[in-house]
């Protein structure tokens, strides 16, 4: 058993830094079996298909986000920075370590984009509950409104900034990096503090914004 798992960990390595390097379609069995120093026959061994082979090359490399993003979460002294740590690990992991997903998610056959799809709204499901026990730390240290949906505000922030459609486009990957390095400070200060002054005048409060005349 522990050579079969060396031999199979072999070939993911080999597999996924071709599928780096090349890209999902240029990249053949033969090519993973030659990175791998052993034969393709042996690849069919463990993987039906390269797409197999593709498919758990992005769970392995899923788990050990998961494993790096919580341990790092709960190594975190503060509220804010376990928030911090929340928004910005998972991007620059999924674009630095995992340029494969990406890329494949538009060359892989569509029998096996379902399977992705499934994987991605496990993942998705993951990072809610992961946000939203940042959440509820919050809540129990009188941090965070206990008013606040831990569930449903959580799965706002993934669809918009970290699980949402924009991270299967290749093209923005590198924008996505710089945009979360650039706002996430932004980010953190409006979900701690909010954007309206707590000494705002009440007559104020109650005031609606008035609408723009059209030119």
């Amino acid at each position: 058993m522990p050579n079969e798992n060396k031999t199979k960990d072999r070939i993911l390595r080999s597999a996924t830094e071709l599928f780096v390097r090349y890209g999902f379609m240029k990249t053949s069995l033969e090519d993973i079996a030659r990175g791998a120093q052993i034969t393709k026959a042996t690849i069919y061994y463990y993987f039906p298909s390269k797409e197999d082979i593709f498919l758990e090359a992005i769970r392995v490399k899923a788990e050990e986000l998961f494993s790096n993003l919580a341990s790092s979460i709960a190594a975190a002294p503060s509220f804010g920075e376990k928030l911090s740590r929340f928004l910005r690990l998972p991007l620059k992991y999924i674009y630095e370590n995992m340029p494969i997903l990406a890329e494949a998610m538009h060359q892989i056959p569509g029998a096996y984009f379902q399977k992705l799809e499934e994987n991605r709204a496990d993942y998705r499901s993951r990072m809610n509950a992961l946000l939203a026990g940042i959440l509820d730390q919050g809540k129990a240290s009188g941090i965070i409104n206990p008013r606040i949906d831990s569930e449903r505000f959580s799965a706002l922030v993934n669809d918009w900034f970290l699980m949402g459609d924009t991270w299967t486009d290749p093209g923005d990957k590198r924008r996505l990096v710089e945009r979360i390095e650039r706002d996430h400070d932004l980010i953190i200060d409006l979900i701690l503090y909010g954007i309206v002054m707590k000494d705002e005048p009440a007559a104020n409060k109650n005031k609606a914004i008035p609408k723009r005349k059209n030119k």
